[in-house]
């Protein structure tokens, strides 16, 4: 049954939301300076009108009986109000303006006497050309924007300045600001929406060979690591096709590997079977002596034993890639050398051979897994003590040696035996392989990919003439990196 990982996410909706967050904050922002910028505008266009308003209330100034009087025309009389209505201060286009007509010492003149009166100079406004001044303020607790305009008028005392004053409530102003913010947030929202439908459609197009290529690798059996065809598929999922058929490739030669080592280890095993099941029969059948045949069944027992050992270690090697890959543990190959050596004494002890032990007096250390060196160094020595003759010489040494630049240390075994036979020689690392009567079996094999897990290297060779034997010399870095 396939599980799927509740952490697992959609491609489509995490591209829908990294899309509609920025296009979200594009929208309000637009919209906030769509509404700044309308505000902005409003106000320059209202305060022309105020402007304007102002200019033609100053000419509606008369002198009548010998005193200024501000005659409204019946068609001004909506357009100018001393007070206004609070359901008409808010609708655009339909409020009324205020006004005030006083003297610079504020006395009043005409319209709405509560309005505070302007008591300063206007300042000169190059743009409208006259003496004006705009302002914001208060009236009955709204507020309320004005302009101050200085207008000169001829009075029964000569030549007099007056203020008009004349503003209107800032709401209308706003609520046209709202009015275009929120049709600009609807035109632009509605924009948004059929934008993310569109993409998530799109989204589902694009995906579609995904779910293809999903479908055709489901349907595929176990034993089938063919490649994947390329064709019909995004250029952005190459690379993950492309990694996906190395892995169906490495999938294949280990599979092919698998198969092949099965075959030579079940062929292998047939045999010291065979073999024990005749010695068996010859022993019950009194065909040859109970002890001899006794001895016989210890032997075979002995290699197939050390085969399947073999075996099991070959198993771990390859099951432990992790652990090889994220190596912690610092050994000192001194100390590792010496175990090795105890654990084998009864071997040496049977044979009575003579082992020496050479290794400098510094502190030899490396970094890695210490099984894979022990299994190394023991498989040598086990080699090295069957071959080597009866009272023979052999040993094990340690040396630091720089290898392709690279500072390390040399972990020598050697022996004083026969030596590699020729056929055994030319393929010392193909396991299974035998000539001489005697075979290197699956140990060396098993070394060398464990000297390269440990990022070491192996070597195995007959010793230089005159002297005799096989010098076995495995090669690991320095955990401190440095030259010797």
């Amino acid at each position: 049954m396939t599980h799927i990982s509740t952490k697992a996410f959609s491609l489509r909706q995490r591209l829908l939301w990294w899309m509609a967050v920025p296009l979200l904050a594009f929208v309000l922002l637009d919209a906030w300076a769509s509404y700044h910028a309308a505000l902005a505008t409003a106000q320059k266009a209202f305060d022309r009108l105020l402007v304007t308003a102002a200019h033609s209330l100053g000419d509606m100034i008369r002198l009548e009986r010998g005193e200024l009087q501000v005659s409204l025309p019946h068609a001004a009389l909506e357009l100018y109000a001393g007070d206004v209505r609070p359901d008409l201060r808010a609708q655009p286009g339909r409020s009324p303006l205020l006004y005030r007509v006083g003297f610079l010492n504020g006395e009043f003149l005409a319209g709405d006497a509560s309005l505070r009166p302007y008591a300063d100079l206007p300042p000169v406004d190059t743009a409208y050309a006259a003496r004006l001044q705009f302002y914001d303020s208060q009236v009955d607790g709204a507020p309320a924007r004005f302009v101050a305009l200085w207008q000169p008028v001829e009075s029964a005392e000569g030549m007099r300045y007056v203020v008009v004053q004349v503003g209107e409530f800032s709401a209308y102003r706003y609520a046209m600001g709202q009015s275009i913010l929120w049709d600009t947030l609807l035109r632009q929202g509605s924009l948004l929406v059929l934008l993310l439908v569109t993409l998530w459609g799109v989204a589902t197009v694009a995906l579609r060979p995904l779910r293809q290529l999903a479908r055709t690798v489901a349907q595929r059996r176990p034993e089938d690591v063919d490649r994947l065809q390329a064709e019909g598929t995004p250029q952005e999922v190459q690379p993950l096709l492309q990694a996906f058929n190395g892995l169906l490739e490495r999938m294949h030669q280990a599979q092919q590997r698998q198969q092949r080592f099965v075959g030579d280890a079940s062929h292998q095993l047939r045999t010291p079977l065979a073999v024990l099941q005749l010695h068996a029969e010859a022993g019950l059948h009194g065909d040859v002596p109970a002890q001899e045949a006794l001895r016989s069944i210890h032997a075979t027992t002995q290699r197939t034993g050390r085969m399947v050992h073999q075996l099991l270690m070959w198993n771990r090697m390859h099951a432990d890639a992790a652990a090889r890959a994220q190596p912690d543990a610092l050994v000192d190959l001194h100390a590792t050398l010496q175990a090795v050596a105890v654990e084998l004494s009864p071997l040496l002890a049977r044979k009575q051979l003579d082992f020496g032990l050479e290794a400098p007096e510094t502190v030899a250390q490396w970094r890695g897994a210490p099984w894979m060196v022990e299994e190394v160094l023991k498989n040598l020595l086990t080699n090295a003590i069957e071959h080597t003759p009866v009272h023979g010489a052999l040993g094990m040494r340690l040396q630091a040696q720089a290898q392709q630049g690279r500072a390390g240390w040399l972990l020598q075994v050697w022996d004083r035996g026969p030596g590699l036979a020729p056929a055994v020689a030319q393929a010392l690392f193909t396991p299974f392989v035998s000539g001489g009567g005697q075979g290197v079996g699956l140990g060396l094999a098993i070394c060398r990919d464990l000297a390269q897990a440990c990022g070491g290297d192996l070597t195995v060779a007959n010793a230089v003439a005159p002297e005799t034997g096989v010098r076995a010399s495995l090669w690991l870095p320095r955990a401190d990196g440095t030259l010797p």
